[in-house]
């Protein structure tokens, strides 16, 4: 009788476990304003509202493609005191606290990997100097987290700082999106992405209400509104002897002024060729060589009057007269050109004052751009507002193309022959059992995710006679996956310039699953002629 009763249940965990990839749809969650401080509804700080503990509390966070672990701040927040001059400023810039002790579910653990967080994370030159320390001295813990309404896991592993290991401006929680992303490996484990992918467009900001625009991070594919034209595609590579931490390096051929009569300016001498990083959660548009800065002021009559201690921390700073009013368009060995708005990279100073609150001094204005010399280029957040980049760690490659900005949302699967082999074996949300199990290996398996008649009645008899209670779970698993949607909160509020509204969760207008197959309605993107991997286009 119990056999009769929960056979229904095991074919439904059965189909569910043999669900194709690429039909599972991405997530995308709004990089947007969010007010921080409920008694000030000046208090913004910038990135993807979250939610750990329970109760839930709301915090900030940013992408980091370097970081393997999700690391968010306590009460010990470590900001750096030259340039964050209270409490409050750094609360704010931090986006928002965690409070151990006011959550119910909160778990100390004895470090990271026995928690189920990654072992291992980067400490290549150019990158946050306390990376390399952050496993060996953070507190490690397991709590609930919520990325918006979207529940990630009950029970989460990430790590406490306690040190002081971002310079204290990059600033909000760090939300680890590398090579064995304990994030990525999570919601593909279960089943609420299909693919180890991740993709980004800044947005617009520092502009008029009806000009700005928030940014974007879809996982498990991309928003095919946000591209325009051809994709380039480049294998990813964190070695060493590349220089970038973030296995995203590019070669910048060209940086020029578009003037308002149609002609160009190059910042650049001719034949040279700037080594460069991508790195997203970077606060400017580029750090590179004293050249751009000296052709740049010498092109355009602008002089500094110093550097910035605010949000855009080591940007020149220039009285806010006869500025330059032409775009900046920024073009890469691979053929890729960005054009990024004058808007996006000549930005009125802003900061956080000492009451919490994000203020403007319109008579001055920013470049984003700072001057490195022994350190790696990089192309920071603000690349991004004329970029879209997608990162595929199933596929080991990372593409971009210039950027659509749209308000419009169609997302698509994006899904690698590698991928594909994980998606069968999918589980409801819950710890990783340890650090090593928490990554998730490749497979060159070509075999098809769809399984025979006979396959699945052999499955589902043996997964009778081995307890029929698990279709019961995998069932209630699957109506919550159907239903992932949870209550919007209403806490913080998410206010882009001039404008309230309340965060109503992630994007679904136009979802439209598909294969990985890049966008191609303008320009058909060029693939290998086996079509497993994209073409790669890298000059080394």
């Amino acid at each position: 009788m119990i056999v009769i009763n929960f056979l229904p249940l095991v074919l439904i965990c059965v189909l569910v476990c043999a669900m194709p990839c690429e039909d599972i749809e991405p997530l995308a969650f709004p990089i947007t304003d969010v007010q921080i401080l409920p008694d000030n509804s000046k208090s913004f700080t910038k990135g993807i509202p979250a939610g750990v503990g329970t109760p839930r509390q709301n915090i900030v966070f940013l992408p980091w493609p370097e970081l393997n672990n999700t690391w968010i701040y306590d009460e010990q927040p470590f900001c750096d005191s030259s340039i964050i001059f209270n409490d409050v400023i750094c609360r704010v810039r931090r986006g928002n606290l965690y409070s151990e002790v006011n959550s119910s579910s909160y778990k100390k653990t004895e470090d990271i990997p026995s928690a189920g967080g990654a072992p291992v994370e980067t400490e290549s030159k150019g990158a946050e100097s306390g990376i390399g320390d952050l496993l060996s001295s953070s507190v490690a813990v397991r709590d609930r987290l919520n990325i918006g309404p979207v529940q990630v896991a009950e029970s989460f592993p990430f790590g406490v700082p306690r040190l002081s290991w971002d310079h204290g401006y990059t600033i909000s929680h760090a939300l680890g999106l590398g090579s064995n992303s304990t994030l990525l490996n999570t919601l593909v484990r279960t089943g609420q992405i299909g693919s180890r992918v991740w993709s980004i467009f800044w947005g617009r900001m520092w502009v008029d209400p009806e000009d700005a625009m928030d940014g974007s991070l879809v996982l498990g594919g991309y928003d095919v509104q946000k591209v325009i034209g051809r994709n380039y595609t480049q294998p990813l590579d964190f070695s060493d002897k590349t220089g970038c931490w973030t296995g995203m390096k590019v070669h910048i051929s060209s940086v020029k002024l578009n003037l308002r009569t149609g002609d160009d300016v190059e910042l650049l001498p001719p034949n040279t060729a700037i080594d460069t990083c991508i790195v997203p959660q970077r606060q400017l548009l580029l750090e590179g060589p004293q050249i751009i800065i000296d052709t740049f002021e010498n092109k355009t009559g602008m002089f500094s009057i110093g550097r910035s201690f605010g949000l855009h921390w080591s940007s020149y700073k220039y009285e806010d007269v006869n500025i330059f009013d032409g775009d900046m368009t920024i073009s890469l060995s691979s053929g890729l050109d960005v054009r990024i708005p004058n808007s996006q990279y000549l930005v009125p100073f802003v900061e956080v004052d000492r009451s919490g609150t994000r203020v403007f001094n319109t008579s001055q204005r920013e470049f984003l751009f700072n001057t490195v010399y022994d350190s790696p280029s990089t192309l920071g957040r603000y690349f991004l507002t004329g970029a879209y980049l997608m990162v595929d760690h199933d596929a080991g490659t990372f593409t971009m193309w210039a950027a659509n900005p749209s308000r419009e949302s169609t997302l698509v699967s994006v899904v690698s022959t590698n991928a594909e082999a994980n998606c069968g074996n999918t589980t409801a949300p819950g710890p990783s059992s340890n650090g090593s199990d928490s990554s998730i290996p490749p497979s060159h398996s070509s075999s098809t995710s769809a399984l025979s008649a006979g396959s699945i009645a052999g499955i589902a008899i043996g997964a009778v006679a081995a307890l029929g209670i698990i279709g019961v779970g995998v069932y209630f698993f699957y109506k919550r996956r159907r239903n992932h949607i949870m209550e919007p909160t209403t806490d913080p509020v998410n206010v882009p310039p001039g404008e309230k509204y309340v965060y109503d969760g992630p994007e679904q207008i136009g979802r439209h699953p598909a294969p990985h197959e890049l966008h191609s309605d303008v320009i058909r993107p060029e693939l290998a002629g086996n079509q497993r991997r994209p073409r790669s286009i890298y000059e080394m």
